[in-house]
């Protein structure tokens, strides 16, 4: 780890990792030159500006102009892009409904989310970063959210930070007594009256005014947030990349106006709240026993010999003073070499005082600290400014990265020399490791390694919050060992836990990353899985295959004395709305006592109708496999004739007849077949038979000149092995490949085209010839129907149906019949049912037909009966 930010106003420790935002780019906004409405006026571009009161970060001048960070940054913009800016006062949620109506075209400082990307534009790089904390009374003595219990708490009405407070504390139980108030000026100035105990606000106007009231803050940090200029979706886009190009060339330079700005506002706030408050003391005491030292200097010239020995003694004292501090402190000289360093240096390095003076700090840490050490030692000297900033360095010989909070500051030590470099520096290696453990321990099961109880309920709260926005339906399913106490009644404790580890790997291990698996307390284990559809019929779906899948996970594992393990598994859906956390969490345990009460090894749905439709789907499924063993699979033929009425071939359409359902609807369980990977042997049985009629047809001079065209699924059709079974079949069977019609969809010429391709180029050498089936219905490329090697164009029924009625489906199988002619193809037209249809397509230019007109789908033996 290294250096992050030279200003420790954009980092602070915290153990909790911050989420990453991501911006979508908004497109590209298309430049107005209506006279009256265009916003470019001599080369200037005139920019409507939002302002409101919001110090130190935003707020108006006297004069109504932009003042504070952001607003300070953004004048500076301007005039170097000659942008002409016009200020528009307004409150918080008043400015945002102007910039979403486009009535202002920019607002500064607003923190990123979800919800205003979809209502605004956005640049791509943050202006700072901020975050909100709680500030007390120097006598108060808040040090983590429990201690808010019976607080009085001014939080300004209506805030995101009044909301976040309110829903940490109500989870956690903790009455809190709200002092709501109108601003964050008002908050402090009721904790300084005595009126309340706390008050929560952004950090930047807690550092800048905190002092003014005689408040400290508290170690509570929550809601770290990015701040941007929003922009008005009508903006042009090429303003927002002039901001991004702007802020990132002022970042990479540390003598900029960004870096003078944000200095200039921090040296007018309060002092440093990451530094302990002994350390401002011993600094306050070193400067003052300097100044003593350099007084004492002037006055040596006349008073050499009387001040001999006070000046002796003033120097020991200032070393004892230094050497008992807790921290480290040096003074470099203007080239960076060490000119005094104190004890706990000397023991940092494990040299004497005489081996570090003169020297860089290349000569104590390794390359790559040393020269981003010197780094900011030189912006400190050129820019004549204190920093705070957080240092992550590596000691040479040492591999561990030690995290150092230093205070550095240029100090002049005789009148006309150039100013040295003082620091002073405190390791907190060991507090951040202290936290990152005492953060494991809170939320993380200390046998498995999983989260725990805390840390899901978080995460279920936030899924089911409301505010967060559709996104779909998610599951709780609540994983329970059978009959787990007799295995630590049985074979002990230590066998039992070893169980437990090993279902919690094997449980991990299936499901995705985006999936929490938490140990919820002895034998139970909660996942929580999210985005599983927006249907709740897809939800339910997905989540009973992960629930079989993770039964089967279980069901495989063993102790170490071959005892059979199993699992009840209960869940339970949810898409956020009017479902809390213990709603979610008690439906899910109800369904798991079904499961338990059903014998175990066995999963159930919270839902009674949805529990029925996912048992009659796994039934279904489970017949579905058995099918081509107990020869309950069928085809069906329907003819295809031209406009003589001609027999000039048939489709193989496959049919199933379930013993005890009777006929299962195609469109029921062809999905599923393709879903669970069936439509692999049942397409390859479909192909085999239709090949073996084929070949008898062959034999038969009145039939031999038909063709047969099979409906090949794209799962079937991207298998690595169907060229070469369909070749083993056809060599087999004997059956004429010229008489072979191959139907594939147009979903599946767009998935691969390059490999789709090349699959039905090694087919079509063989003779195979293929037509597009639903023509109309998918979303095909020309550009790829072109290159491909097809034969026929089938025109979907649905627009046959309302051929006669419907002009728009009239123009669609128009297009059809000449795009088909124009690439040299046969048209077929599907669901023919009347002759005013029949006649309508014969004058259009389509010359061969399928549909009841001519005949239903009917078995072989009876096909040329009835026709």
């Amino acid at each position: 780890m290294r250096r992050k930010e030279v200003f420790a106003l954009n980092r602070m420790p915290s153990h909790r990792s911050a989420k990453r935002l991501t911006c979508s780019a908004m497109g590209a906004v298309a430049l107005c030159y209506v006279l009256g409405w265009s916003a470019l006026a001599q080369g200037d571009t005139s920019l409507r500006v939002g302002v409101y009161h919001n110090p130190p970060k935003l707020f108006a001048g006297e004069q109504g102009q932009l003042r504070g960070v952001l607003g300070e940054l953004l004048e500076a913009m301007a005039q170097q892009e000659q942008w002409q800016l016009e200020s528009r006062l307004c409150d918080f949620q008043q400015c945002l409904t102007l910039l979403e109506q486009g009535e202002i075209d920019l607002l500064p400082d607003v923190a990123w989310s979800e919800e205003r990307a979809g209502r605004f534009a956005f640049h791509r790089e943050p202006v700072m970063h901020s975050w909100s904390q709680l500030y007390q009374a120097n006598d108060n003595r808040v040090e983590a959210i429990l201690d808010l219990e019976q607080q009085r708490v001014a939080v300004v009405d209506g805030s995101i930070q009044q909301s976040y407070l309110a829903a940490v504390t109500e989870r956690f139980d903790i009455r809190v007594i709200w002092m709501p108030v109108d601003s964050f000026a008002a908050g402090f100035q009721a904790v300084a009256r005595g009126d309340a105990d706390l008050v929560a606000s952004n950090h930047l106007f807690g550092d800048w005014r905190a002092r003014d009231y005689g408040l400290r803050e508290t170690p509570i940090i929550f809601q770290p947030s990015r701040l941007f200029y929003a922009a008005s979706p009508s903006l042009s886009a090429d303003v927002l990349e002039r901001i991004d190009t702007k802020l990132l060339t002022w970042k990479d330079d540390v003598d900029s106006v960004y870096y003078q700005t944000l200095s200039a506002w921090r040296s007018g706030g309060a002092t440093e709240t990451l530094v302990p408050r002994w350390l401002w003391w011993a600094l306050g005491l070193l400067i003052v026993v300097l100044a003593l030292a350099v007084g004492a200097s002037l006055l040596l010239r006349r008073r050499v010999s009387i001040n001999r020995a006070k000046l002796s003694t003033n120097e020991h004292l200032l070393t004892t003073i230094l050497d008992s501090v807790d921290a480290y402190i040096y003074i470099k000289t203007p080239s960076l070499e060490y000119r005094y360093v104190n004890r706990q240096i000397s023991e940092l390095f494990k040299r004497t005082p005489k081996e570090i003076l003169g020297k860089r700090d290349d000569a104590f840490f390794d390359p790559a600290s040393a020269a981003e050490m010197a780094e900011i030692d030189q912006q400190v000297l050129s820019s004549g400014k204190k920093v705070t900033v957080e240092e992550h360095n590596v000691l040479k010989g040492e591999e561990r990265v030690r995290t150092f909070l230093s205070i550095k500051m240029p100090l002049e030590m005789s009148p006309g020399e150039a100013p040295c470099l003082c620091g002073i520096s405190t390791e907190l290696t060991e507090y951040l490791e202290m936290q990152s453990r005492t953060h494991h321990l809170a939320f993380y099961d200390a046998l498995t390694g999983l989260p725990n109880r805390r840390l899901l309920l978080e995460s279920l709260a936030e899924a089911t919050d409301p505010d967060r926005g559709p996104s779909g339906y998610s599951a709780v399913l609540i994983v329970d060992l059978d009959n787990f106490r007799l295995v630590n009644d049985i074979q002990g404790h230590e066998s039992g836990d070893q169980l437990l580890i090993n279902v919690a790997q094997h449980l991990k291990q299936r499901l995705s990353d985006d999936a929490t698996l938490a140990r919820f307390s002895s034998d139970e284990f909660v996942v929580q899985v999210n985005g599983l559809g927006e249907r709740q019929s897809d939800a339910a779906a997905n989540a009973e295959r992960l629930g079989r899948q993770l039964l089967d996970t279980v069901s495989q594992l063993r102790n170490d004395r071959a005892l059979p393990i199993s699992a009840s598994i209960g869940i339970t859906l949810f898409d956020g709305e009017g479902l809390g956390v213990n709603s979610v969490l008690q439906q899910a345990d109800m369904a798991l006592q079904q499961a338990k009460a059903a014998g175990g090894n066995a999963l159930r749905f919270f839902n009674v109708d949805m529990q029925t439709s996912v048992l009659e789907r796994a039934s279904l499924e489970g017949d579905l496999h058995q099918a081509l063993e107990r020869n309950e699979l069928a085809l069906h033929y329907q003819v295809q004739v031209d406009h003589q009425g001609a027999t000039t071939g048939v489709e193989a359409l496959l049919r199933w007849y379930h013993p005890q359902r009777g006929w299962v609807s195609p469109g029921t369980f062809i999905p599923l077949a393709e879903e669970n990977g069936l439509i692999v042997p049942i397409g390859y049985w479909v192909l085999q038979c239709a090949c073996e009629q084929l070949a008898k047809w062959s034999h038969q001079p009145a039939y031999a000149g038909l063709t047969i065209s099979v409906n090949v699924s794209s799962v079937q059709f991207q298998q690595p092995e169907f060229v070469r079974n369909l070749e083993g079949l056809l060599a087999q069977t004997q059956a004429p490949p010229g008489r072979l019609v191959l139907e594939v969809t147009e979903s599946l010429l767009m998935r691969e085209p390059t490999r789709v391709r090349n699959t039905m180029l090694k087919l079509r050498t063989q003779g195979i010839r293929f037509a597009l089936d639903d023509f109309g219905t998918g979303y095909s490329s020309l550009s790829y129907l072109k290159r491909l090697p097809l034969d026929e164009l089938k025109i979907d029924q649905s627009f046959i149906r309302e051929l006669l009625t419907d002009k728009t489906d009239a123009a669609i199988v128009d297009t059809t019949i000449l795009l088909a002619v124009s690439l040299g193809l046969t048209v077929v037209a599907e669901g023919v049912e009347k002759k005013e249809q029949l006649d309508w397509l014969k004058g259009h230019g389509c010359y061969r037909y399928q549909g009841y007109l001519f005949g239903r789908p009917t078995p072989i033996e009876y096909l040329f009966e009835s026709y």
